[in-house]
């Protein structure tokens, strides 16, 4: 699957992905073609999916992180819950959970208003949602793309 060199080049790349592949290659030990098969062939096998720009949310006018935790009823043969979820303003993240709840989003809003807006105009009022639970976030520890035990 990858060695320790293509261990060490997506470690370098989750650092500054902008970075020039010469300079991988200076800190690898290899020329820069191979940095840039080693590269191409993560990319075909799945296991660099892409390249993002990270931004700073509070800058943009998007400071408040919430998660929402949404529970779902029986679904409808005729209603696509997740496609409704999808297109909730200020979404960053949706993931289909096990356990008390079925969903959590991760969005990011200007501020509480804008939040409850969400909450009342957009979840609550997809018709298969029969709770929502929120949790505001009062500092970020920690944001990473790393994988946990991995890189």
């Amino acid at each position: 699957m990858i060695d320790e060199i293509d261990e060490k080049i997506l470690s370098i790349l989750l650092e500054d992905a902008s970075i020039p592949k010469s300079e991988i290659a200076r800190r690898v030990g290899l020329a820069a073609s191979a940095i840039t098969e080693r590269i191409k062939r993560l990319e075909s096998a799945g296991i660099i999916e892409g390249y993002e720009v990270r931004l700073d949310a509070a800058q943009l006018g998007r400071p408040l992180l919430a998660y929402i935790y949404v529970t779902d009823a029986k679904p409808k043969q005729d209603f696509n819950i997740i496609a409704a979820l999808s297109q909730v303003t200020g979404l960053e993240e949706l993931h289909k959970l096990a356990g008390d709840d079925c969903y959590m989003l991760k969005v990011r809003t200007e501020g509480t208003a804008q939040l409850n807006e969400i909450l009342d105009n957009e979840i609550n009022h997809i018709p298969t949602v029969v709770r929502v639970r929120t949790t505001i976030v009062l500092k970020t520890v920690l944001e990473t793309a790393r994988v946990a035990g991995g890189l």
